[in-house]
């Protein structure tokens, strides 16, 4: 015969087990879970709902639920309840109500994503919410969506910058015209890097004017010195196009043209809080004013006048000074002690010393004929270029071997870097170029140049000399 009291004593453990796991499993959610009676009262309020609401369960359970509404959406919260349990669904997915509003313990009111069911326990019916906190999704997809309309700004704008050189460019060849394009297409270039370098917060002075002065001097020839500036992220791109034109008016026509020529930027912030620029040259050929103003010039008055800021240029026998005036409101000062650099004479390259065999590696095709061209006309024999690895093995299999090689990282989506460990391999020299800001290098491969499109010309050259130079005098060293 069966005890009926050992029946009931094992239905009644099953029955507390099932109930402390179910406990269990409201205690352990992620989410908000909130039960209430008909009276719309609380009886469950699980860990993740204190934590939302910033109170303690039993100080929740018997409070109406609206009380974590805010007061003017309370009435439309409770007619939307008791209409949810007229109907008789038993429930609506997380989402389907849209975003609602809640409100903490505190007053502070948040947004919230919720479902809603229900149930029939005993003749009472039981609603449950489960809620979940989207504030930070939210301000995500808001910050997503300022950033995308921010970048599409900077683009157009950056485009009608582009258009606007071009239209207003003019030179007597072709060549000089697609010079004069590169060049300050180039500084635009370089203006967006070191603002992408600090989240569009502006950038360092310093920084500004040794970019835009590296590819248009013999080493020693420019010295820069003042205080430790940052220009704001509106002024980047005017100023580098302002002292780049400068540049290159110095090597066409001024003290960069000869050896001798001499070129000192210098600035410091005037008694009234603006800051003064000077750039003085010396050392170059006599200087006249010109009859006629050239785009280089209105271009500097222009993008001054962007600035509201002001250029006065005094011209002289030993060279000209051209004295800038930037307001304070585009600026700030960070220390006064002067920033002095010059350049380094030991890590100048040869310009007389060529060494012709360059193989270029590059998807972009017009890229790398541009690239080409211009390295032709620098006094290097190309082969290739190569846009993919089968045609750079290919190249490398023939006769004739690079005495050094420029590398695009990423090849329509294929790392370079088999390649760069073959050519590693055959100890040929060989730098990369690429679009990145910051690469992410193979580690054997970190020690390696890098040189950022667009590349200056100049520099490219520069460093593909100086990667064969090091390398014929490491040969030396192994012979002796």
């Amino acid at each position: 015969m069966t005890d009926n009291r050992s029946v009931i004593d094992l239905g009644s453990r099953d029955v507390l087990e099932a109930k402390k796991r179910l406990e269990a499993i409201v205690s352990s959610a992620m989410d908000a879970i909130i039960t209430v009676d008909e009276r719309l009262e609380i009886i469950l309020f699980n860990p993740a709902a204190e934590l939302m609401f910033g109170i303690a369960s039993n100080k929740a359970v018997g409070l109406p639920i609206s009380t974590f509404i805010p007061l003017r959406f309370r009435d439309g919260h409770d007619q939307h309840i008791r209409r949810f349990q007229d109907t008789g669904v038993t429930g609506r997915r997380m989402g389907a109500l849209g975003a609602i509003s809640g409100m903490r313990s505190n007053g502070e009111e948040f947004r919230v994503e919720a479902s809603i069911s229900q149930i029939d326990v005993s003749g009472e019916r039981l609603s449950t919410v489960i809620l979940r906190d989207i504030t930070e999704r939210l301000a995500n997809e808001e910050a997503r969506i300022l950033l995308a309309r921010e970048v599409d700004h900077r683009a157009k704008n950056a485009l009608a910058v582009v258009q606007a050189i071009i239209a207003l460019t003019t030179a007597d060849t072709k060549e000089e015209f697609i010079a004069a394009i590169s060049g300050r297409m180039d500084a635009l270039a370089r203006a967006h890097s070191l603002l992408a370098q600090n989240s569009w917060k502006g950038g360092d002075l310093v920084k500004i004017v040794a970019d835009e002065t590296e590819a248009y001097h013999r080493p020693g020839q420019i010295v820069f010195r003042g205080g430790n500036v940052v220009v704001t992220a509106n002024a980047v791109q005017p100023i580098s196009l302002l002292v780049h034109e400068l540049a290159t008016n110095a090597v066409k026509y001024g003290a960069l043209s000869r050896v001798s020529g001499r070129v000192e930027v210098a600035w410091n912030v005037m008694p009234g809080g603006d800051l003064e620029m000077r750039w003085t040259e010396s050392g170059g050929p006599a200087v006249k004013r010109s009859a006629s103003t050239g785009f280089g010039t209105t271009l500097i008055k222009t993008v001054l006048r962007q600035l509201e800021g002001e250029v006065n240029t005094e011209w002289s026998e030993q060279g000209i000074l051209v004295r800038i005036r930037l307001p304070k409101a585009v600026f700030k000062l960070l220390r006064k002690e002067p920033v002095t650099q010059r350049d380094d004479p030991e890590n100048g390259a040869d310009p007389s010393k060529q060494l012709p065999q360059l193989m270029i590696v590059e998807d972009e095709l017009l890229v790398a004929m541009g690239m080409a061209t211009g390295l032709r006309s620098q006094g290097w024999d190309i082969i290739g270029p190569a846009g993919s690895l089968d045609e750079a093995y290919r190249l490398l299999s023939g006769e004739i071997q690079p005495d050094v090689a420029m590398l695009d990282i990423n090849l329509n989506g294929t790392p370079v870097y088999p390649l760069a460990g073959l050519l590693q391999t055959r100890g040929i020299p060989f730098l990369f170029c690429s679009g990145y800001e910051t690469p992410d290098r193979e580690p054997r491969f970190q020690h390696c140049p890098l040189v950022r499109k667009p590349a200056n010309l100049r520099i490219l050259d520069q460093e593909l000399r100086h990667l064969v130079s090091n390398h014929a005098g490491s040969r030396s060293d192994m012979a002796i």
